[in-house]
C-alpha cells in the first residue's frame, strides 16, 4: 500500500524538474587525452611550430571549432534560426565541447611558442576558456527543464511539498527513533550566504549525504531498500532547498558574468582575424 502510494505521488512531479546529466565535459576530456597522443606523435616526428602545415592544418580546425564555439549557439539561443535543430541545453554541450577542443588544437598549432599577436590571442583564449568554466559552473546551479529554460521557484516548491507528503507518508507508523531523525535531517538550522552555496554546493551535497548515510546506518529497524528510499527523499528535499536559497543569486551572478565574458570573447576573435588576415598577407603555412 506504502510502495503504491509512493509510486504514484513521484509520477505526479512534473517532468519538467528531471535533471539530466550533461557529458560535456567527459566527452571534452576523452578528446583532450586523444590530442594529446596526436601533439606526442607530432613532437617526435617533426618540429611543431605554427608554419608547419601540420601545425596550421590543426590551427584552422582549432580556429573553425572555436567560431563554431561563438556562433552556432548564439544562434539557436536568440534568433529561431535553428529552433527545430534539438533542445538549447545540447547546443551549450556543443558549445562547451568545442570551445574546450578547439583552443587545445590553437595550443598544438603554436607548438608552445607564444610571440607577438599569436601569444596574445592565446593568453586570450585561455582567459575566456577558464571563464567558460566558471560560468558552466553558474549555469549548473540554475535549474532547469530538459529544454534547456531554468525551471521556476513555484515547481521548486511544488516538488518540495510532493516529496514532504512522501516522508510523513513514510513515517507513519514508524518507530520514534526514525521519526525524530526525519524531523531532523528536514530542518535548515541556519541560512548561509548564498554565494558560498553556489560555490561549495557540490562539498555541501556529498556532506548531507554522509551525515544522513551514516544516521540511517545506525537505525537498525529499516530494511536497506527503506534507508535508500528515506536518504533519497532526505538529499532531494535538501537540494531542492538549496536551489530556492541561491536562485536569484545565481541568475544575478551569471548575468555579471556574461557582461564581463562576451567582450573578452570579442576580443579574442578580433586579435584572431587579425592573426588570420596576417597570415594571408605573408603567405605563411599553408599558403606559402
Amino acid at each position: 500500500m506504502t510502495h503504491s502510494f509512493i509510486s504514484d505521488i513521484r509520477k505526479s512531479i512534473p517532468p519538467a524538474i528531471t535533471a539530466v546529466k550533461p557529458y560535456e565535459l567527459e566527452l571534452s576530456f576523452f578528446g583532450l587525452v586523444a590530442l594529446s597522443g596526436v601533439y606526442i606523435a607530432y613532437e617526435i616526428l617533426a618540429e611543431p611550430s605554427g608554419s608547419h602545415p601540420f601545425g596550421h592544418s590543426l590551427g584552422i580546425i582549432g580556429t573553425v571549432f572555436m567560431v563554431m564555439t561563438e556562433v552556432l549557439y548564439s544562434l539557436r539561443k536568440r534568433t529561431s534560426l535553428l529552433n527545430r535543430a534539438g533542445p538549447v541545453r545540447y547546443w551549450l554541450s556543443f558549445h562547451i565541447f568545442t570551445g574546450i577542443v578547439g583552443p587545445a588544437l590553437v595550443l598544438m598549432h603554436t607548438g608552445l611558442q607564444f610571440h607577438g599577436l599569436a601569444g596574445l590571442s592565446m593568453m586570450l583564449t585561455l582567459i575566456v576558456v577558464g571563464s567558460g568554466f566558471i560560468g558552466r559552473y553558474l549555469y549548473t546551479a540554475l535549474p532547469r527543464t530538459l529544454s534547456g529554460v531554468t525551471v521556476s521557484r513555484q515547481q521548486i516548491e511544488a516538488e518540495i511539498a510532493t516529496i514532504q507528503t512522501e516522508l510523513s507518508q513514510f513515517e507513519a507508523q514508524k518507530p520514534e527513533q526514525v521519526r525524530q531523525l526525519i524531523a531532523q535531517f528536514s530542518q535548515r538550522t541556519g541560512q548561509r550566504n548564498p554565494a558560498l552555496t553556489i560555490y561549495g554546493r557540490v562539498f555541501y551535497r556529498w556532506y548531507y549525504r554522509i551525515k544522513v548515510q551514516r544516521a540511517l546506518h545506525r537505525l537498525k529497524q529499516l530494511e536497506v531498500s527503506q534507508r535508500k528510499q528515506l536518504e533519497q527523499l532526505l538529499t532531494r528535499k535538501r537540494e531542492l532547498e538549496r536551489q530556492i536559497e541561491m536562485l536569484e543569486t545565481a541568475r544575478r551572478l551569471l548575468r555579471s558574468w556574461h557582461i564581463l565574458h562576451v567582450p573578452i570573447g570579442l576580443t579574442l576573435f578580433f586579435s584572431v582575424a587579425i592573426h588570420i588576415a596576417a597570415t594571408f598577407y605573408f603567405r605563411a603555412g599553408l599558403f606559402g
